[in-house]
């Protein structure tokens, strides 16, 4: 069996207050903030103190199998276990206008590769992609693969994982972004 992991690193960082809320708010060691499943994430306009995107994990389950998305003999984790996340994802219709740029060329990604795991010694583990999570439940259940503007979208994200217990983050830029626990 897998040893369990905790929030390895340094103690969390402590920010300026959340613009929307002004609580104040926790980093991990790589920036992301910290949040507990069930709250939202989001980016905000500044001017506004409105949210033009949000993201929230509302359950994160650990699964030593899932429903096939073709056939059906359940899959095995090619990794230590399979990371389910259920995801409800916000981007707003006027994004562009708040970012600049191309309001063709505007969304938020929501693939697995967007996503990484704490290792044991407190590293991100980017690689949480395999055939067999890619494998799991039909596509009518998955979250799509990014949000547009406008949209609202939600749906389960599989993760193959080797840690059981620690912190999922969404990073796409890899430049700090948001973390919830999983696991014990």
């Amino acid at each position: 069996m897998q040893s369990q992991a905790s929030d390895t690193g340094p103690a969390p960082e402590v920010v300026p207050a959340d613009a929307s809320t002004g609580t104040t708010v926790k980093t991990d060691a790589h920036k992301n903030v910290q949040k507990k499943v069930g709250e939202k994430a989001g980016l905000i306009d500044e001017k506004t103190k409105e949210n033009y995107f949000t993201i929230e994990v509302t359950n994160a389950t650990l699964a030593s199998e899932c429903t096939p998305r073709v056939g059906s003999a359940p899959l095995a984790p090619t990794r230590s276990i399979f990371l389910i996340l259920d995801i409800n994802a916000t981007l707003a219709a006027d994004v562009a206008d708040k970012v600049g740029g191309d309001p063709e060329e505007s969304y938020m990604p929501l693939v697995a590769e967007t996503f990484s795991v704490a290792t044991e010694q407190g590293t991100p583990d980017r690689n949480v992609t395999s055939e067999t999570a890619w494998g799991c439940f039909d596509d009518s259940v998955l979250l799509p693969p990014v949000v547009n503007p406008g949209q609202t979208v939600t749906g389960k994200l599989v993760l193959a994982v080797e840690v059981t217990q620690g912190r999922v983050a969404y990073d796409p830029q890899e430049n700090g972004g948001w973390s919830w626990p999983y696991g014990d």
